[in-house]
């Protein structure tokens, strides 16, 4: 909260007299407040994000929103609520409204899978356990460990083209969020999306 020494009924001369003493002391008090209030506001999308995946979301996407403030050589400071590079890449079909389909592997019934949706052991086990055979044009996951006597057992997954469901939509969330924390300020700045 700024505090002022600037009495009631006082002339403008006084006015200007105290601007110019405390004027940098209110803009560096407006930009703290701004950057704490961004700073939260990026620990609550990380955090709805992280609530609106099924089955939890994995330590990659608890770690997809970043917080940045600049300080530029004018006095100015600019905030930013980032999705960092990896994550923004991986997670881009699911927090907006990419139109791009994924070759990606369809669990079939056969499949043991984790909390998450994935099929277990998937990455460590690849050309060990699991394999990938062709037939008919299609491309299909084995497991390799699975008897003969239980061959309808052994496909555990299927490729195909497929468009990820958008679980959030990060550019209007964010920005209705950022409209509501930064409501309640006196002051002037400009928010946009980058």
């Amino acid at each position: 909260m700024i505090t002022t020494t600037f009495q009631p009924g006082a002339t403008p001369a006084n006015a200007i007299r105290v601007l110019n003493q405390q004027g940098q002391a209110y803009i560096t008090s407006f930009q703290s407040e701004l950057t704490k209030r961004c700073r939260a506001l990026s620990k609550q999308v990380q955090y709805d994000i992280n609530n609106t995946v099924d089955g939890g979301s994995v330590a990659f996407t608890k770690r997809a929103i970043f917080f940045n403030f600049v300080q530029h050589g004018n006095g100015t400071r600019t905030n930013q609520i980032i999705v960092r590079g990896q994550q923004a890449a991986y997670l881009r079909s699911v927090l907006t409204d990419d139109p791009v389909k994924f070759n990606k592997i369809i669990p079939t019934a056969n499949a043991r899978m984790t909390a998450q949706g994935n099929i277990a052991g998937l990455h460590t086990q690849m050309g060990k356990k699991y394999k990938v055979v062709e037939q008919n044009g299609k491309r299909y996951l084995i497991d390799t460990s699975q008897k003969k006597k239980k061959r309808n057992k052994r496909v555990v997954g299927k490729y195909e083209k497929k468009k990820r469901k958008m679980i959030y939509d990060f550019f209007n969330e964010t920005e209705h969020k950022a409209r509501l924390v930064l409501n309640t300020m006196r002051g002037q700045f400009n928010l946009w999306r980058g």
